[in-house]
């Protein structure tokens, strides 16, 4: 008697086709995926709030291309000369967000110069960038020259965009950006020599901030 046929089944034949070639596919489109990089800008070292950005902060590193905000090496031109907007460390990949151009004050606002003794502010420093709380303060328990009780706050959060120190007199001298409706207020404050500040928690919003030009 003839030996019984093996039933074929084309349908699971075609499926299996269909499958190793999908995978191969898809092996494919990984490895090409992979290998698809593109030339992008990092910080080339820790950058701190309110820095110029020069061409010297960025460097440009090879990395995958996967949707990732990322600015293109050959951008480097569009920032710089614009600001950090917060403290970027070394190796970061930068993104538009973390970069001000222009540095405009804004019709609300005024730059207002204050001078600060050793006791008037935080022993460290003050840098471009920073973000300050503003006392009124007075000498002895005297009166303050806005009227306001001694270390009631003149300002609750404002931006430093310049900041220098004295060598002989060991007092800085900054200036602050501060709403427009305030600046009589610390002028006259900054002037009688009434004004301390305290540095507050890296990125506090300030009550105005500089806007791109």
């Amino acid at each position: 008697m003839p030996a019984p046929t093996r039933e074929r089944r084309p349908a699971l034949l075609a499926l299996g086709l269909v499958l190793v070639v999908g995978g191969a596919l898809g092996s494919a489109l990984v490895v090409h995926r992979s290998g698809d990089r593109v030339d992008v800008l990092v910080a080339r070292h820790d950058i701190d709030p309110g820095a110029r950005i020069e061409a010297e902060d960025l460097r440009v590193a090879r990395v995958a291309a996967d949707g990732a905000a990322v600015v293109p090496a050959e951008a480097i031109g569009n920032f710089v000369g614009t600001h950090a907007t917060s403290r970027i460390p070394a190796d970061t990949l930068v993104n538009r967000t973390m970069f001000l151009g222009g540095g405009v004050v804004p019709t609300d606002a005024a730059v207002v110069g204050v001078v600060l003794g050793p006791q008037q502010r935080p022993s460290e420093a003050l840098r471009p960038g920073d973000v300050v709380r503003a006392f009124v303060v007075a000498e002895d328990g005297g009166a303050t020259i806005t009227g306001d009780p001694a270390g009631a706050v003149l300002l609750t959060a404002a931006r430093v965009v310049a900041a220098g120190a004295d060598g002989a007199s060991g007092s800085d001298a900054i200036s602050l950006l501060v709403p427009a409706e305030r600046s009589a207020a610390v002028v006259a404050a900054a002037a009688a020599g009434q004004v301390a500040v305290a540095r507050v928690a890296e990125g506090t919003r300030p009550d105005v901030d500089l806007v791109a030009g």
